[in-house]
């Protein structure tokens, strides 16, 4: 924050810690117990996008009166809140104005309030002193998408507090995680099994009769009884088949020999 003066005193307490919304939610909770009707205006409440100078306003009686809120913890809050509230208050026709900063504010700042004294400012120390003990802020949860936070029961239906639907929401997503995970291992097995299988089934093709057969070279030994052709045979090229080779050629000679008659 270019231009803005860093705090002579920085607090680190739990007033510190928490977020603006909570700040001035803090500041609304206040007021009310003093009595005063409290309209938010500030987009920590009611979606509102722009606060327009104004992020409470407070009613009592005939009071009208203008509250801005700056969590300020590392930089002096200037003389410009001050101005801006001025004109705000005669729009508004309000009584009064304060603004309130959990940190410090600039001295051009505390000299211009002093000018108008419908405007009061309260600074760290005063806020501290006015709400009393803050309590730590919760962590927070990452935020859910909608259709996840859509899904969740009503505390009514279950007795659950949101948060608690939450963590039931975030252990779901990680049981799907999980299952997710384990239907991807199947998967994989799957395809490494059919893998698998297909090279059995090439390797099983590699050592057919036809694969054996075709192996063969073109040229042809014929096997020969008394001069007559008996046989004939591509050359076996392995062990396999020179095996086959042999039996088949052993048949056959043992038919040559029950069909042809003995010599004299």
């Amino acid at each position: 924050m270019s231009g803005f003066k860093p705090v002579r005193h920085r607090y680190e307490d739990a007033l510190t810690r928490v977020s603006w919304q909570a700040f001035e939610r803090l500041i609304a909770d206040h007021f009310r117990q003093l009595g005063y009707r409290v309209e938010h205006r500030g987009t920590g409440e009611g979606g509102n996008q722009t606060d327009g100078g104004i992020d409470l306003l407070l009613h009592r009686d005939l009071e009208t009166i203008l509250v801005q809120c700056k969590h300020w913890t590392a930089f002096q809050v200037p003389h410009n809140a001050v101005h801006e509230l001025i004109g705000v208050m005669h729009t508004a026709a309000a009584t009064g104005a304060i603004v309130i900063t959990s940190g410090e504010f600039t001295k051009a700042a505390i000299d211009a309030a002093a000018k108008f004294r419908h405007i009061r400012l309260i600074d760290g120390r005063g806020v501290r002193a006015m709400l009393g003990p803050v309590a730590e802020p919760a962590p927070e949860l990452p935020l859910l998408p909608t259709w996840a936070m859509s899904s969740l029961p009503g505390p009514s239906k279950t007795g659950l507090s949101p948060r608690s639907h939450i963590a039931a929401a975030i252990a779901a997503v990680g049981v799907m995680g999980v299952a997710l995970a384990m239907l991807y291992v199947f998967y994989i097995h799957e395809i490494e099994h059919a893998r698998t299988m297909a090279l059995h089934a090439r390797a099983t093709e590699a050592v057919t009769p036809s694969a054996v057969h075709a192996a063969r070279p073109v040229t042809e030994v014929v096997s020969t009884v008394d001069g007559q052709p008996a046989v004939v045979h591509g050359a076996p090229t392995s062990k396999r088949a020179l095996a086959e080779w042999t039996r088949q050629n052993a048949e056959a000679m043992k038919i040559l020999e029950r069909t042809t008659p003995e010599l004299p």
